[in-house]
């Protein structure tokens, strides 16, 4: 129960304390706009992340605010597992004193939306805590921006009676533009009706329907300089030769519309200009791991250096997609299981690092120069940042290709000194220009494209590296057994290599699997290659399994693993270690060739439903899995094939295949206890696939609706019904 606001109560808060809980920086970013905001209106704030959560006294906190986000299928952040930890071991109701108030990130394309959140809610009123404010959840499927911005623009009435606040002027009403915001709008006006010569840009209906803050005298800062820096410490993504800046590509938006609005409401705030880059006096230092990338990436667990043993193309030119089988090498043992998964830092795409550089004015003189980015409240990826040259720090450090956020676009129109240029931004960032708005992300600009597009924009370089989003890993789920040969010293994986082309011509690629494609050759569907690949070093570090997706211990449980296209990962994976065991166990009780029905009595049945488009271009692995089943490691195979007609024993779709064989499925499921396992897409086929298990418990098991979706949450907890997903 959430009290009203509008009550008389008095505020016995003397400070409120805001966490953030965040994977890709969304949280972090909004959390601390929060945190500035209450400062402004007179609130003492304090800031951190929820690891942190030592230093602060719970027992003493009376009002708390949360922004978390939901990573995989329902998982916290990493950066508040600590966290979690702690919660876990609090008993009673120590936390009767506290008020609070959550907002939370997720996406509806996954089932368990904004779990962190809820979780999180539950746990604390289980401590005794009552929210003074009603939770909210946003979803990035639609954009944040719908729910956030309200949450935001209403809690402040609410919080004025949990928290003793100093009036300042910021407490006025803001209907559309700040005061200072609407004393720019005034001399803009007032200098338009002063000029009589014809503007150097032509005013069009649009442009001059509305009139917009500018900050055409805003002071731009100079190029950093700094001290020199050796390019030899430099990770594998640094050239040999000199790359050329990417141009950038113009994003194309029919600003008409602008001309049916004079009025502009719900701009975000811009956030606050904490960073400062400072001249260091010492070069940077090298990685302190063999992958010799900078010292400030802050990996999950360690780095370590990988080499490539071998790369294979597995589908042909006329496949929708290129899909690679990369096998890496180790120099000291890893330990790791089937269903683990391990994270690549990549580098963001080394043209555009350098056109984004250039088109802010960086010399190239001073690109290699170390500095140390300093400033009370700057992003947390930042923080380490001490000594650093701005290539590293635009290589991998912040995120130049994720869609864009309106406060930025609001930012960017702040430091635009072409008045229409102004408008247009402005116009994208307010409520009137959602639709144009969601027009630019559906091109996903990079941030080059963005300033290619608008050239007056003139922003220092410390905003931009302040704003960008930070640049994350890649994780990629391992498809081999560590019981193979030295399995220990090696790993494989396989992805689809991210690049298209968008309905206006322009060619878009992903940050690290187009990386990891140039790096291995570009090689041609066929045989694994390995000439020329010795001397690559790729970094990377092994993902902590928090959800447990990994063979069950007991090898005589059934599994049912479901996963099509790449989806089949770590099925593989799976299937090499199964096939290990049952070698080991053969030798080990000395079991004839002819007495294949003694060992799969040792072992539990593996059944694997696998989905592609086309058998002859992207029935992936296809050789292994047909060895796997004629060997008995796999008891059944069953393949779904989306664009061929009338292909025996298939069907369309892999939760068809499930259909067909529900009796079954059902049988192994009650009578033998069998695990699910599903790895893919979330927003299609693990819908899909849920809704057919759910039809299953309903149909073979005659559980009502609302008891087989209560089933399927047990076997969740229970760590029978394992997803392994993404959007």
């Amino acid at each position: 129960m959430v009290p009203d606001s509008n009550s008389s109560v008095v505020p016995q808060a003397d400070h409120l304390t805001v966490f953030f809980a965040s994977q890709t920086g969304n949280a972090e970013s909004i959390s601390r706009s929060i945190h500035e905001q209450a400062q402004e209106r007179g609130f003492k704030s304090g800031h951190y992340v929820l690891n942190d959560h030592a230093k602060v006294d719970w027992e003493k906190e009376e009002c708390l605010v949360f922004v978390v986000s939901t990573t995989g299928d329902g998982d916290p952040p990493d950066n508040s597992t600590k966290f979690w930890r702690h919660l876990r071991k609090l008993k009673g109701t120590g936390l009767t004193k506290a008020k609070y108030a959550i907002l939370g990130l997720g996406d509806t394309n996954y089932d368990n939306f904004c779990q962190t959140a809820k979780r999180l809610d539950t746990k604390l009123q289980e401590l005794g805590a009552s929210p003074f404010y009603p939770r909210g959840l946003a979803d990035d499927a639609t954009g944040l921006e719908e729910t956030v911005d309200p949450w935001i623009k209403n809690i402040w009435p609410a919080l004025a009676h949990q928290v003793v606040s100093t009036p300042t002027i910021h407490d006025l009403p803001k209907p559309h533009l700040t005061v200072e915001e609407t004393k720019i709008v005034k001399e803009i006006i007032e200098h338009e009706s002063q000029t009589t010569a014809p503007s150097s840009t032509p005013k069009t209906a649009a442009t001059s329907a509305i009139v917009i803050g500018s900050y055409d005298n805003h002071p731009v800062a100079p190029p950093v300089e700094s001290l020199s820096r050796r390019m030899d410490v430099l990770s594998v993504s640094s050239p040999t030769a000199r790359i050329e800046p990417a141009a950038g590509n113009t994003i194309r938006i029919d600003f008409s519309s602008m001309a049916n609005h004079s009025n502009l409401t719900a701009l975000p705030r811009v956030p606050n200009a904490n960073l400062i880059i400072t001249q260091h006096e010492t070069a940077p230092p090298a990685g302190s791991n063999p992958c010799n990338v900078p010292s400030f990436i802050q990996a999950p667990t360690p780095l370590f250096s990988a080499k490539i043993n071998s790369v294979q193309c597995l589908t042909p030119d006329d496949a929708l997609k290129r899909t690679l089988s990369i096998e890496f090498g180790f120099d000291d043992d890893v330990e790791y299981a089937p269903g683990d998964s391990f994270g690549i830092w990549a580098p963001n795409d080394e043209s555009l690092v350098r056109g984004v550089l250039s088109t802010l004015g960086v010399k190239d003189e001073d690109l290699n120069k170390p500095v140390k980015l300093e400033g009370e409240g700057i992003p947390s990826h930042l923080q380490p940042i001490q000594s650093a040259s701005l290539l590293d720090i635009f290589r991998y450090a912040v995120d130049l290709t994720t869609s864009t956020k309106k406060a930025n676009i609001r930012l960017f129109a702040d430091h635009a000194t072409d008045l229409a240029e102004k408008q247009k931004l402005m116009f994208m960032s307010s409520k009137q220009g959602a639709d144009l708005f969601n027009e630019l992300r559906a091109q996903g600009p990079t941030l080059l494209d963005i300033l290619h597009t608008f050239p007056s924009v003139k922003i220092p370089v410390a905003r931009v590296i302040e704003a960008l989003p930070p640049l994350q890993p890649r994780y990629y789920s391992i498809t081999s057994s560590p019981m193979a040969k030295n399995g220990h010293h090696r790993w494989s994986c396989a992805f689809n290599v991210v690049q298209y082309e968008l309905p206006v011509g322009v060619k878009r690629r992903g940050v690290c699997t187009p990386w990891l494609d140039d790096l291995s050759g570009n090689v041609s569907f066929g045989k694994p290659v390995s000439a020329g690949l010795s001397s690559i070093r790729v970094p990377m570090f092994i993902k902590p399994n928090e959800t447990k997706f990994n063979l069950p211990v007991d090898t005589t449980k059934p599994v049912i693993m479901i996963g099509p296209g790449t989806g089949v990962a770590p099925f593989m994976g799976f299937l090499e270690h199964r096939a290990e065991q049952r070698r080991i166990k053969k030798r080990l009780v000395n079991i004839g060739s002819g007495s294949r029905q003694h060992l799969d009595d040792l072992f539990g049945e593996m059944w694997l439903f696998f989905g592609c488009r086309h058998r002859d271009r992207d029935w992936l692995f296809r050789q292994q899995m047909e060895e796997y089943r004629s060997d008995g490691v796999l008891t059944q195979l069953h393949v779904a094939v989306s664009r061929e007609e009338d292909v025996p024993n298939s069907a369309k779709y892999v939760q068809d295949l499930i259909r067909k064989e529900s009796k079954k499925v059902w049988d192994l499921l009650h009578r033998k206890s069998a695990l699910i396992y599903v790895c893919g897409d979330a927003k299609g086929m693990a819908k899909s696939v849920h809704d057919e298990l759910l039809a299953l418990l309903i149909e073979h098991g005659g559980y009502e609706k609302m008891a087989a979706i209560m089933e399927l949450n047990k076997w969740a907890q229970e760590k029978r019904y394992l997803r392994d997903l993404w959007a």
